[in-house]
């Protein structure tokens, strides 16, 4: 139904990406046919040292960035992904988004929501924290609605590391747009 994805794929650190897949093999919307929509001419700055990919994950297709890995920091990174709004407005395709995570991650503790702007988008986000497979992590996502599509960037981290890569994570959604 509403879909947002955590992101934890990593080329290390085999408990992320194990709690990862939990979490995403739980959500039933993740077969749903009202993902993979909308455009795919868009660009986001991406910051020194990190690294992109596309990759599909249960019928998902990501764009992700990934934050440079380290043993004290082995995961963050952020994803793209889109969904059909199913004609709903931007509040309460966040609202029902949210309701989705605290049901399907029993873990999840919302932690803030607000308003975002790009240079020609209005969106909105919201932040959680989570622990499956004994893993604390912290996920920030934006929603930038258009034309009944959401692009949902998806950012997440440690808990330990959440203060220190906010803003970086709020520098990528504010650089999204369209591109000509």
């Amino acid at each position: 139904m509403f879909t947002t994805v955590v992101s934890c794929k990593s080329k290390s650190g085999n408990n992320y990406l194990k709690a990862a897949k939990e979490v995403l093999d739980s959500i039933p919307a993740l077969t749903n046919k009202n993902m993979n929509v909308g455009k795919e001419n868009y660009s986001l700055y991406i910051p020194k040292s990190w690294t992109t990919a596309h990759w599909t994950y249960a019928g998902i297709n990501y764009y992700t960035l990934h934050a440079p890995v380290s043993e004290t920091d082995p995961n963050t990174n952020v994803n793209v992904i889109t969904e059909n709004m199913q004609n709903l407005s931007l509040d309460v395709y966040k609202e029902k988004t949210i309701e989705s995570i605290k049901k399907e991650i029993p873990s999840a503790v919302i932690t803030g929501e607000g308003d975002i702007e790009t240079n020609s988008l209005n969106g909105g986000w919201y932040s959680y924290t989570m622990e499956p497979a004994d893993v604390r992590a912290c996920i920030v996502s934006y929603i930038f609605p258009k034309d009944g599509v959401a692009y949902i960037i998806t950012a997440g981290t440690q808990q330990k590391d959440a203060d220190r890569y906010r803003s970086t994570f709020d520098s990528i959604a504010k650089s999204f747009k369209f591109n000509q």
